[in-house]
């Protein structure tokens, strides 16, 4: 059953450190690094995607002990989930209570942030934008999901970005200039692990045909990749 109901896989090797620090994320970190003393069993991170929530609740998680919750676990009662001695993650709070979820998962999560307040556990839940926006019938859950404190997390600008692009690929051991990353964050999906993925390519493209990527190399191998790969 548990495996069934829980991801454990998405609680990735990270630190903290590993988290580039910007305006577009400042309050999101404050906020998680506060726990336990969150003065709620539950917080909201949103934002629009890729804006690296994902990426902050695995940090999380590792730290807190928590375990992603599958939208498999609507079949189950709310009190099977406390079986193991965990906090838990939410991701894409829209899936579990969105207006085209069935009526009853409204009830479920109402019972599940009862129970999680009864066991002293925490919740950290994810969502593409704000609670007050989400479609919720049930007063009783809407009243319940606005009292639990949110913080935006903004999608990176040009700056944060290249940045993390730049982290990404001294990380992997991967030698490129400014100019062959700008271009590639202005050419393809602006996803940081989609960046990873193309970086992870082109390295072993390069590789192969015993190149540097350059400016010239990239802007050359990227059409080529994007029909062959991605």
């Amino acid at each position: 059953m548990q495996q069934e109901i829980f991801d454990f896989h998405k609680i990735e090797r990270l630190d903290w450190s590993d988290f580039i620090v910007s305006e577009e994320n400042r309050d999101a970190i404050l906020s998680l690094v506060k726990w336990p003393a969150w003065g709620s069993s539950g917080l909201i991170i949103y934002g629009e995607s890729g804006a690296g929530k994902t990426h902050l609740a695995s940090l999380w998680a590792r730290t807190a002990g928590a375990v992603y919750i599958l939208k498999e676990s609507l079949n189950h009662s709310p009190r099977d989930l406390f079986a193991m001695e965990n906090n838990f993650v939410i991701d894409n709070c829209e899936d579990f209570i969105g207006a085209s979820c069935p009526k009853f998962s409204h009830d479920w999560m109402f019972h599940f942030l009862n129970i999680v307040k009864e066991k002293n556990k925490f919740l950290l839940l994810l969502s593409r934008t704000h609670q007050s926006f989400w479609s919720i019938e049930l007063e009783d859950l809407r009243s319940r999901l606005l009292a639990i404190p949110s913080v935006n997390i903004a999608v990176p600008g040009d700056d944060l970005l290249l940045k993390i692009s730049q982290k990404i690929a001294k990380d992997l051991e991967i030698t490129i200039p400014d100019d062959a990353m700008r271009y590639i964050l202005n050419t393809m999906e602006r996803k940081v692990s989609f960046i990873a993925d193309i970086l992870k390519e082109l390295d072993k493209l390069s590789l192969q045909q015993k190149k540097r990527l350059s400016l010239s190399y990239v802007r050359g191998s990227l059409e080529l990749l994007n029909t062959q790969v991605f």
